[in-house]
């Protein structure tokens, strides 16, 4: 409900923001914008449904300044986006008067700062009136970022494609993982690795274990994939119990001070990607690698990968979607009516 009402007010603020700064409801690319701040206060999968945005300004304002609000943990993800020129990380480091504001996602705050005087910019879009369009009909959420900047690009100004950008370095780290990953006994074996992901934000959104493992021994004697069980050090814990429960393949736990951008790279040399609804199982989207999606009481279509290399297992039952804690079918889970032979069949799908 309090999103609701922020969506509500962000429609009430860009409409008085913008009958005071731009005369009309569209920018045009020629008028003389010369700073974009997008503010996108979100987690790691929302933001790579959102990468697309900043080229697609760019291309339509060159001469601007794209600037981008995050979370501190998401910063690394744009660092090497050539279409950002600066990240910000604190809706308290925003002091100034932007030409536009782009608000993909934000919070009360940012909607203040809309509004204060010193901040508030001369025009400003955000998802509130495109929610407030859809009436109840949510697309994906890369369709609706799309819609929020639309108003801002000139007649035909194509979407960027999404894409990240690994330094050298990033890469260089990428690879060390990649060589480990293939360096076991009997490597030689191997066509490959494939990285399984049991980690979600929410633990009703978690695949059960148990088939994990069964499914990491199938990869392994079946398709001579190495499974490579990657999470952080927040997930390290589940990674033990799996291989208590008889895991084969590696651990992977992110280091200290490593980058998104550096995960991404890794994820991008697997053969396989097999996960549940979560931020990484986005960057496997992005690199376009065969990949496996297990969704559990997630709304159906908003984040579902979009790469035809990607085969999505979702149960929809008539409680979904929900707020994903409290679960009237304990006994029942939709993510528990997904069996390790549909998931077997989606792998065989992808790899051809």
């Amino acid at each position: 409900m309090a999103e609701k009402h922020l969506y509500f007010c962000n429609i009430l603020v860009s409409r008085w923001v913008n009958a005071l700064g731009s005369p009309g409801a569209r920018l045009k690319p020629e008028l003389n914008i010369k700073s974009i701040l997008v503010v996108k206060w979100d987690e790691i999968g929302d933001m790579a449904a959102a990468v697309h945005v900043f080229g697609s300004l760019k291309t339509a304002y060159p001469d601007a300044k794209i600037i981008v609000l995050c979370k501190p943990f998401v910063a690394s993800l744009i660092a090497g986006d050539p279409s950002v020129d600066e990240v910000i990380t604190s809706i308290e480091d925003w002091r100034e008067r932007y030409d536009v504001v782009v608000e993909l996602r934000g919070t009360w705050k940012t909607l203040w700062k809309s509004l204060a005087l010193r901040t508030m910019p001369k025009y400003r879009v955000d998802r509130g009136w495109v929610r407030f369009l859809q009436r109840g009909d949510q697309p994906h959420e890369v369709v609706t970022n799309e819609r929020i900047i639309r108003s801002l690009l000139g007649e035909g100004q194509p979407i960027a494609k999404r894409a990240l950008y690994p330094s050298a370095e990033e890469i260089a780290a990428a690879q060390v993982w990649s060589d480990w990953a293939l360096s076991g006994e009997g490597s030689a074996e191997f066509a490959g690795y494939a990285i399984l992901h049991t980690g979600a934000r929410r633990e009703l959104r978690r695949w059960p274990l148990v088939r994990f493992v069964a499914l990491s021994k199938w990869l392994l004697q079946e398709k001579k994939l190495m499974p490579i069980w990657v999470g952080t050090s927040d997930e390290e814990q589940q990674l033990n119990d799996a291989f208590a429960l008889g895991a084969v393949g590696m651990k992977w736990v992110a280091p200290e001070g490593s980058s998104l951008l550096s995960f991404y790279a890794f994820i991008a040399s697997a053969k396989l990607y097999v996960g549940n609804e979560s931020g990484p199982l986005q960057l496997a989207d992005i690199a376009e690698i065969p990949l496996v999606a297990i969704y559990g009481p997630g709304v159906p279509d908003v984040f579902y990968p979009m790469s035809a290399r990607s085969r999505v297992l979702h149960e929809v039952l008539d409680c979904n979607p929900c707020d994903q804690i409290h679960c009237v079918r304990p006994s029942d889970r939709c993510i528990d009516r997904i069996g390790l032979a549909a998931v077997q069949l989606a792998v065989n799908e992808v790899l051809g």
